[in-house]
């Protein structure tokens, strides 16, 4: 069984998939009150910043609409099928696309190429840390959707896979 914290009633787990969900979401802010405990989480530049204060127990707080949260954003994150029934590959974060592991090498995917589940398709950079971007299942590139160096949203489109 996860310890409780004592300020927050929330596990160490809980707090750290809510920090998560807010810095991977479109989210600049966070807020949470529950009788004296509240708790504030502020996005800025790609950090996130969490500030609570100190309260009584609230070992009975229910975190439902946190797990809500965090589902549609894995869910946004995913990819999908659009009108063509390609498979959509979409950006799990907020970052710089790569379509290349260097400057001076070919790139990871070509318009045409014919890709397996788990092959590396590009590299999103986000606060100096290289992000390989996954396909999700087995296809040809149709189409990307981005051009290298272009910044990236979380959820952005990237690649379509039929």
């Amino acid at each position: 069984m996860a310890d409780k914290n004592l300020k927050t009633g929330l596990t160490l787990e809980e707090m750290t998939a809510l920090i998560k969900a807010v810095s991977e979401s479109n989210l600049d802010s966070f807020d949470y009150k529950e009788g004296d405990f509240s708790l504030s989480l502020h996005a800025s530049k790609g950090f996130v910043q969490q500030v609570s204060t100190p309260a009584m127990n609230v070992a009975s707080m229910s975190v439902p609409d946190i797990s809500q949260a965090m589902a549609q954003a894995a869910e946004a994150a995913s990819g999908d099928e659009d009108d063509d029934n390609a498979f959509i590959i979409k950006s799990p974060l907020v970052g710089t696309f790569y379509a290349a592991p260097a400057q001076d090498s070919a790139p990871f995917v070509k318009i045409g190429d014919r890709v397996k589940k788990g092959q590396t398709l590009a590299i999103v950079e986000a606060m100096k840390m290289m992000n390989e971007i996954e396909s999700d299942c087995d296809g040809v590139i149709s189409d990307i959707l981005v051009a290298n160096g272009e910044a990236v949203e979380f959820g952005q489109p990237l690649f379509k896979i039929s």
